[in-house]
């Protein structure tokens, strides 16, 4: 299943979990939680798609908890997820607790685009309602059930 976040101005961030980074994996319990994150993003600077190994099992089921929670009308404990590999990261937006959500997908280093200029920003804004909020959590979490802590 693909994961779609609708931005601002036709913006769109697809993200599919394609597998573990290491499946054959074993011991480790670290390195086993691994997961390559397909996306594909399009952009108000231009359309790319990466492949990179830019979270665990722990951090999807983060992000997870964070859009039900969004979902909710509560506040989450942390207005910014920040995750071992800096690629990705979601950012609330303070005066975003109404009816509306604005948050931001800020894209680094592997899951910029090949083109990417060091010293520039790239993010996909989004706003979403409540129902929209746990369409995103449900979706991930159908996503990530393919792909267990182990």
């Amino acid at each position: 299943m693909i994961m779609i976040f609708n931005g601002i101005n036709n913006q769109t961030v697809e993200i599919t979990i394609i597998n573990y980074q290491f499946p054959n994996k074993k011991d480790d319990d670290w390195d086993k939680n691994w997961l390559n994150i397909y996306l594909k993003v399009k952009n108000d600077v231009g359309n790319w798609q990466t492949i990179d190994p830019s979270l665990t099992t722990w951090e999807v089921k983060e992000i997870i908890d964070w859009f039900n929670i969004l979902s909710k009308d509560l506040v989450p404990k942390d207005l910014k997820l920040n995750f071992t590999e800096p690629n990705l990261s979601f950012e609330l937006f303070e005066n975003s607790y109404g009816s509306l959500k604005m948050f931001r997908i800020n894209f680094n280093l592997e899951s910029r685009p090949q083109s990417a200029i060091d010293h520039k920003e790239y993010y996909v804004d989004c706003s979403a309602d409540n129902l929209e909020l746990k369409r995103i959590a449900d979706d991930l979490k159908i996503e990530l059930d393919k792909y267990p802590e182990r």
